[in-house]
């Protein structure tokens, strides 16, 4: 391949790799009204926190938890896992940290279709 070919090549992937990242952006649902902790640092308060610091810190930081967006099913099987994985936990604590961490991290709402989106005709009209 001449060089000219190359760069063309490399320019066709570097321009696709580009639209597929602004793609995936453009597509990813916002956290919609379900807040998200401000910092990933820590997890936010509740019953299974504790259980939370001292199983899922053993491994990683709370930040690769709070990126996750699991149902109830993803949650079990991820906890599953990791309890095989040697996290420390009873079942009785794996059920309370699934509801913990599906209350605070579970799925994304999906952003609104154009079917279900207000039109002008039936959005609200500002109050002057």
């Amino acid at each position: 391949m001449s060089p000219e070919g190359r760069g063309r090549v490399v320019v066709a992937i570097i321009t696709l790799v580009a639209i597929a990242g602004f793609a995936s952006l453009v597509a990813w649902p916002d956290a919609g009204d379900k807040p998200r902790p401000a910092s990933a640092r820590e997890f936010p308060e509740g019953d299974g926190k504790p259980i939370a610091d001292r199983s899922c810190r053993t491994c990683h930081s709370p930040m690769l938890v709070t990126q996750q967006a699991k149902d109830s099913t993803g949650w079990e099987k991820t906890l599953t896992t990791m309890k095989n994985w040697g996290a420390p936990m009873s079942d009785s604590e794996r059920d309370t940290l699934r509801t913990y961490l599906l209350a605070r991290y579970g799925p994304r709402p999906l952003p609104p279709t154009p079917a279900t989106a207000p039109t002008p005709a039936t959005a609200p009209t500002p109050k002057r």
